[in-house]
């Protein structure tokens, strides 16, 4: 059993139709999320586009500092190879090597061309995966998405917790994707996230890195 609040992260300050949408409170809610994690001892993955790495290099650097877990996230599977070529040296830049990636969606194929060598595991929506990886599926709605859909951020919140619940019954293992863009319009104080934090702690399931679930041979 685990859990995993993965954190993905694709703000840049020109990016209009999310910013209209969501705003521009996501380095802020970055530092937040820091310090609730320095205050509470939990650790969280967080994944990064190509965007914000090279548009805020401080941001991968100080979640590193803070000992949290960093990967790539993936925003074009057609154009993978390429972008991750260009992801490698972006991370190669602040002296890291990214061993996994991150999806939003369900990944198109199962297929790898090569460019996944050196590579341990994937998260996404449950569906194909590339081969030779650790595949740990996303099966909880992400809080952009529900919000999307017209779900409030409370509801959004019950809804993992009750999903935290019953995954620690049957003792799975459990990922949840958030945005801090998303949180910075609907939770800017992370009340509601630092409720599921807590509860994840309570039935016993500690919020860590899928690295740390891949180095401890965890199941899902």
């Amino acid at each position: 059993m685990f859990f995993c609040l993965r954190v993905d992260l694709d703000y840049v300050p020109w990016d209009t139709p999310d910013a209209k949408e969501f705003g521009h409170g996501e380095p802020a809610v970055l530092l937040r999320m820091l310090e609730l994690a320095r205050s509470t001892g939990y650790k969280f993955h967080f994944f990064i586009s190509n965007r914000t790495m090279q548009a805020l290099p401080s941001e991968a650097e100080a979640i590193l500092n803070e000992g949290h877990d960093l990967d790539w996230l993936c925003k074009h599977p057609e154009e993978a190879a390429a972008r991750f070529e260009k992801a490698a040296k972006l991370f190669g830049k602040i002296g890291h090597q990214p061993i996994g990636f991150a999806y939003k969606g369900s990944w198109p194929h199962s297929e790898s061309f090569g460019w996944t060598d050196g590579l341990s595991f994937f998260s996404a929506m449950p569906g194909p995966a590339p081969e030779g990886l650790r595949f740990f599926p996303v099966e909880t709605k992400s809080a952009r998405e529900a919000i999307r859909a017209g779900t409030s951020v409370k509801s959004w919140a019950d809804t993992a917790k009750s999903q935290i619940r019953e995954a620690a019954s049957r003792h799975r293992g459990v990922t949840l994707v958030i945005r801090p863009q998303v949180m910075g319009r609907y939770d800017a104080k992370l009340g509601f996230l630092h409720e599921i934090l807590d509860l994840a702690q309570a039935v016993g399931a500690t919020p860590k890195s899928l690295r740390d679930v891949l180095a401890e041979g965890g199941t899902l």
